[in-house]
């Protein structure tokens, strides 16, 4: 059979994909992926014989696909399937759009051979978590790195564990957990040292590679893990490495062992400083003081920090609670910030917070949710310029009766980009080591945004006391146009 993978857009590398490459190719299948925006699938569908489409969704992004899916069933005869993350919840709303032959919910490698063969006919198709993923076959990388942005790129991205053994109410993995709970397997998994080792090795000479990247969400999990790669990792690959981890399980023996390794730098996950708030979110199971904690010793270390927070969760006063969170990041002064803005999706736990709050109901149109927050709350405007402005201000460290007058501003669409695509340029340069074209800089009072106060003074001064440095000199804001595909294709879409 000859099988195409749909993408709208390649962001980052989606190894889901890649996992179920390898398994359709070893059964003999012909396996190919597009990018719509760049190949258009009219174009690619006429010039190939395809069989089996197929889209890996996830919440959000999922209209693009299902109405793209449509118009190409109208000129084209093939088989879709539709997976990811999105099915998880949802796979009972597509039971009425005919032109979706079949979604697989959960893990689609013990299903996805059987579905080409005909064996396995129903609409809605029930994967399986694997009994072992050292058994799983390797990502098939070849099929995306023949794309020059990702083959060539310097960093690469790996996942040594499965799942998330935590449960936030924001997540989907509580619902994955029910849907497998009659499966007597491990949810949570982690690929061995060994094996982990020699993927990266074969990646390494294959392709070229400079940074690991881990997908994981806690890579410090398990701390013998960890001990073991690390030893291994050293001897054989010594490469920087970078990942996510949870601060409860940091400790300075696995932090001393990480940087001995050539860990590069962590994503410390903080979402809320709030204690009520983390309470709400269900991630109670750390606190400030261990964040604190680990973000020290990361640093101590020479290991590079980035906090990820959520802001727009449904406390008793959002921006409170997000300003809070601000201010608990700039006396932690980590490398590099970001923030999330909440998306409440339909059916997790948060979302039914935000519907007893009056924040939220079922009419909410999910096409809009990453343009900002999709609640009716308190202090909206202010909610979605601090998300636009998060990186620069923790960077900068402005304070907080300074930052709710620029919160109060209205920012053109064209603004909101600048402020993106520079925002990923410092990333990509300060926390990859990615290289970026050459900048073009502009001070703060000669920039396409100028920030007033009420009466419409200006206050944005290059003189300014809240400069980087606390000397009140030369703090520059450019916001020149930029192409950031290169920066997107190697960080996590935000």
């Amino acid at each position: 059979m000859n099988i195409l993978f749909l993408e709208n857009k390649l962001r980052v590398d989606k190894l889901g994909i890649l996992y179920l490459s390898a398994v359709l190719k070893s059964a003999g299948h012909t396996v190919n992926m597009i990018e719509d925006s760049v190949t258009p699938a009219e174009e690619y569908l006429s010039e190939n014989n395809v069989d089996f489409v197929m889209y890996s969704v996830m919440s959000g992004e999922h209209p693009w696909y299902f109405e793209r899916n449509r118009e190409l069933k109208k000129k084209f005869d093939f088989v879709s399937v539709f997976g990811g993350p999105h099915f998880t919840l949802f796979a009972d709303d597509v039971l009425e759009d005919l032109a979706i032959d079949h979604v697989v919910v959960g893990p689609a490698e013990s299903v996805i051979n059987q579905i080409v063969s005909g064996e396995l006919t129903d609409k809605v198709i029930r994967g399986s978590i694997p009994a072992d993923v050292n058994t799983i076959l390797p990502p098939d990388r070849d099929m995306l790195y023949q794309y020059d942005e990702f083959g060539k790129a310097n960093m690469k991205r790996f996942i040594a564990g499965r799942d998330c053994p935590m449960a936030c109410s924001y997540c989907f993995n509580h619902s994955l957990r029910k849907v497998f709970k009659d499966q007597k397997k491990r949810f949570f998994q982690r690929t061995t040292p060994r094996r982990m080792v020699d993927e990266i090795k074969e990646v390494r000479d294959k392709y070229g590679l400079k940074t690991v990247y881990f997908n994981d969400d806690d890579w410090v999990e398990d701390h013998d893990w960890v001990r073991e790669f690390c030893r291994i990792y050293k001897e054989e690959v010594d490469l920087p490495f970078c990942g996510s981890v949870k601060a409860k399980n940091v400790t300075e023996e696995i932090v001393k062992i990480m940087a001995d390794a050539s860990c590069h730098f962590m994503n410390v996950a903080i979402e809320s400083a709030n204690r009520q708030t983390q309470i709400l979110i269900r991630r109670g199971w750390q606190n400030n003081d261990q964040i604190a904690e680990a973000v020290r010793l990361f640093e101590s270390h020479g290991i590079m920090v980035r906090t990820q927070n959520i802001i727009g969760l449904p406390a008793d006063d959002p921006l409170a609670d997000a300003l809070e969170t601000y201010e608990f990041n700039i006396n932690l002064s980590p490398t590099d910030s970001w923030a999330a803005i909440l998306q409440p999706f339909y059916g997790t736990d948060i979302w039914k917070v935000c519907r007893d709050k009056g924040y939220i109901d079922e009419t909410v149109d999910c096409k809009k949710f990453y343009e900002g927050t999709p609640l009716d709350i308190p202090n909206k405007k202010e909610l979605e310029n601090l998300h636009k402005w998060w990186y620069f201000a923790v960077k900068y460290k402005i304070p907080v009766e300074f930052l709710k007058i620029i919160l109060q501003q209205d920012l053109s669409e064209e603004v909101k980009k600048q402020i993106q695509d520079y925002r990923w340029e410092l990333t990509a340069k300060e926390i990859y080591g990615l290289d970026t074209e050459e900048e073009t800089e502009a001070t703060m009072d000669n920039a396409d945004y100028q920030v007033t106060d009420m009466d419409g003074d200006l206050l944005n001064d290059p003189d300014a006391p809240w400069g980087s440095s606390g000397d009140g000199g030369n703090l520059k804001f450019p916001f020149p146009p930029r192409n950031n595909d290169a920066c997107m294709s190697t960080d996590d879409t935000e």
